[in-house]
């Protein structure tokens, strides 16, 4: 899958820092003692929510408050009673604009309004070093039960051949989150020899961009309303959470969990990368999904090193459309998307696996790295389908073949028994491969 910058950014960062941290709870799971679990994901913004032209970058990730301070914020303290931290993004194909949701979970709403300076601190993206101009802060919208806040922050980095970033940010606070939306337009370096201009300028506020901001805040003040009443938003599919194979206890340690909720066609395409493939003709037939992918290796010299591991599961309006993708996807394998920001890779199919449960599958060994010619296939994948629900298993990476097939069809057929039972799939065992 060919990345937004945003996200292949985005996943660069978590992936050069995020070993330590990798794995344990399930992020369905309460998350402070006498708390009730918040569906983080549910909250976020959905894709019927922003305006057309942007698409889902994959980038979406729920982060536990350790984990979050070395990897976003650099090592500086998290505020107290900030638990966890889910965060979304939208792009623009062109990566000219984005926009990022984020939701701040803390363990009572004393500690949220202590904490909100900690939107600040999270708003850069991950560009190179630069200037920064400001945050300059100004009332921002009235929702929440506190005073919303406008923060508007430009990020600078034309001389080390990085975009200018303009970013403005509607927080509020409801309940125990401090919640709020980013949009961030980029500008491209000038030409060489285009005489710099005094990076101390505050850069104008653009009022499209204000009017923008505001809006996506008030909608996801609804959304947040909405869950925290116990009732389901738009674009959104409770069970399914659920019904996916909880991957983040396959280590110890707190970790970030990437992926969510996902409208049915970002399941079939990648629309990020405009891609037009053979499983669109399906589109009127997929209900939605939901993802969670990890990352299980270590870091070497600076560089991430896999297996990368992820399982979808995507509900249709009948078995026979299931099937029928199914058999779509084995015409042309590479058409899938992996809504992860993990590369898809070439993928080969093999013999079909024999998954107790399913109604049919197909496996595959693929190559992550399509540009280097003296790759060897270390990566595999199994697709499948139990009832209405095709369920597509990915483990990408740092094994051979042979073992990355073994690791797929091993927490594929724990998800299609589960899927079976009717779930919750609320515990999963390491497959010895792994």
């Amino acid at each position: 899958m060919l990345l937004s910058r945003r996200a292949a950014l985005v996943c660069l960062t978590f992936l050069l820092g995020v070993w330590p941290f990798l794995a344990g709870a399930q992020d369905a799971t309460p998350t402070t003692a006498g708390s009730t679990p918040l569906d983080l994901a549910a909250m976020a913004l959905a894709p019927e929510d922003v305006p057309a032209g942007y698409f889902d970058d994959y980038g979406e990730w729920l982060v536990p408050a350790g984990p979050f301070s070395d990897l976003v914020l650099g090592g500086a303290a998290v505020p107290p009673g900030l638990v966890r931290v889910y965060q979304s993004f939208y792009t623009d194909p062109n990566g000219a604009a984005a926009i990022h949701t984020y939701l701040y979970e803390f363990a009572s709403p004393e500690e949220a309004t202590a904490g909100s300076e900690v939107v600040d601190a999270a708003l850069r993206p991950p560009l190179p070093e630069g200037t920064v101009v400001g945050p300059t802060h100004a009332p921002g919208p009235n929702l929440g039960d506190a005073p919303g806040v406008l923060t508007v922050v430009t990020y600078d980095t034309w001389a080390a051949g990085g975009p200018r970033a303009d970013v403005v940010a509607a927080s509020f606070q409801r309940d125990r989150l401090v919640a709020g939306v980013a949009v961030e337009w980029y500008t491209a370096p000038p030409p060489a020899g285009t005489p710099a201009a005094d990076s101390a300028t505050p850069v104008a506020l653009d009022p499209a961009q204000e009017q923008l901001a505001t809006t996506l805040a008030t909608t996801l003040d609804e959304r947040i309303t909405t869950v925290l009443a116990g009732q389901t938003p738009v674009g959104v599919d409770p069970a399914l959470a659920w019904l996916v194979l909880p991957l983040d206890q396959l280590a110890d340690v707190p970790t970030p969990v990437f992926g969510g909720y996902k409208a049915g066609i970002d399941m079939l395409r990648c629309g990020i990368c405009g891609e037009e493939n053979s499983l669109l003709p399906f589109a009127d037939d997929v209900r939605g999904g939901y993802v969670r992918g990890i990352v299980l290796g270590g870091v070497v010299d600076g560089e991430p090193q896999p297996p990368f591991v992820t399982v979808a599961v995507t509900a249709f309006t009948s078995p026979e459309a299931a099937l029928a993708v199914l058999e779509a996807i084995r015409q042309t394998p590479n058409d899938r998307p992996i809504a992860v920001p993990f590369p898809r890779g070439q993928k080969t199919l093999v013999d079909d696996p024999a998954i107790p449960e399913a109604t049919a599958a197909l496996a595959f060994h693929a190559i992550p790295d399509e540009e280097d010619p003296n790759a060897s296939a270390d990566a595999a994948g199994i697709d499948l389908v139990v009832e209405n629900q095709l369920v597509s298993v990915d483990v990408q990476g740092g094994l051979s073949a042979e073992d990355a097939l073994a690791a797929a069809i091993d927490l594929a057929t724990q998800q299609a028994a589960c899927l079976a039972a009717g779930g919750p799939c609320s515990s999963v065992m390491v497959p010895p491969a792994l």
